[in-house]
């Protein structure tokens, strides 16, 4: 592990650390999302493809909360409150916000960080949230198709 000063040379400041805690909360929130959504979408493809989301994210978090444990910092694990009664498309469209930022975030990151390794492998998660938004436009395009949208509770 880094100490906190050799982390602040390699990145430069503590913006490192606070975006990464906070890409970490994204993330985190993520994780928790996917599946209680997942839990009440019938069609099989669109339910496979929100737990596909919230495995990935699971990959995600873990590597940005080792990430804030190597450069010395320490991970702070928080999620928003999830809508009580909300339609699945409102739901991925509210989620296809949420990858688009995660991806922003991710971005920021690679901006950041000066270690290639470190650099390699948030790259490759901002390959991931681009392909995620991909994913959470798939399933909005089959709630479309299928007409699926009525109200639904998350409880």
């Amino acid at each position: 592990m880094l100490n906190m000063e050799t982390a602040m040379k390699m990145t430069g400041s503590r913006e490192l650390l606070d975006l990464l805690n906070i890409t970490l909360d994204l993330e985190y929130t993520l994780i928790v999302y996917y599946p209680r959504i997942a839990s009440i979408i019938q069609d099989n493809e669109i339910k496979q493809l929100a737990q596909s989301l919230g495995i990935a994210s699971i990959g995600h978090a873990d590597a940005v909360a080792r990430t804030i444990i190597n450069l010395g910092g320490t991970p702070h694990w928080s999620f928003e409150s999830f809508p009580a009664e909300i339609d699945l498309k409102t739901i991925f469209e509210v989620q296809l916000d949420k990858e688009k930022y995660a991806l922003k975030l991710h971005q920021q990151v690679v901006s950041l960080v000066t270690d290639s390794s470190m650099r390699d492998k948030f790259i490759g998660m901002v390959n991931d949230e681009e392909s995620h938004i991909k994913t959470v436009e798939q399933i909005l395009e089959r709630l479309s198709v299928l007409s699926i949208g009525a109200p639904c509770t998350l409880g």
